[in-house]
C-alpha cells in the first residue's frame, strides 16, 4: 500500500513538503481533511481533530494520520477540484411560511 506520505516524512516522524497550494486550495483541502477524518474515524469531536493534529514535537504530528488525511486531501483538490457542494433539503411551508 502507498502512502501519501511517501518521501515526505522521515524515520524520526518529521513531516516535510515544499509544494505550494493556494489559499483557495487550502481552504477546500481543510474541508476534504474534515470529511476525511469523519469518514475513518467516526468523531465529530473538535478536541480530537485538534489534540491528533497538533505538534508535540517540531514538526512532529501527535497522529500521523493528519498528515496522511492533509496530503490525501490536497491530492484531491488538485486532481478532483473543491468537495461537492452541499446538498440543502428542499424549502417547505410550514404554518405558512417557507422553512
Amino acid at each position: 500500500m502507498k502512502y501519501w506520505s511517501e518521501s515526505k516524512i522521515d524515520s524520526s516522524g518529521r513531516i516535510f513538503s515544499n509544494e505550494m497550494i493556494t489559499e483557495k486550495e487550502g481552504y477546500e483541502a481543510m474541508l476534504y481533511t474534515l470529511m476525511l477524518y469523519l469518514e475513518n474515524s467516526g468523531s465529530n469531536d473538535l478536541t480530537d481533530i485538534l489534540s491528533g493534529g497538533e505538534y508535540w514535537v517540531p514538526d512532529v504530528p501527535a497522529d500521523n494520520a493528519f498528515w496522511e488525511y492533509w496530503l490525501e486531501a490536497v491530492a484531491k483538490v488538485k486532481n478532483e477540484g473543491p468537495p461537492p457542494l452541499k446538498q440543502l433539503r428542499s424549502p417547505v411551508k410550514i404554518n405558512g411560511e417557507w422553512c
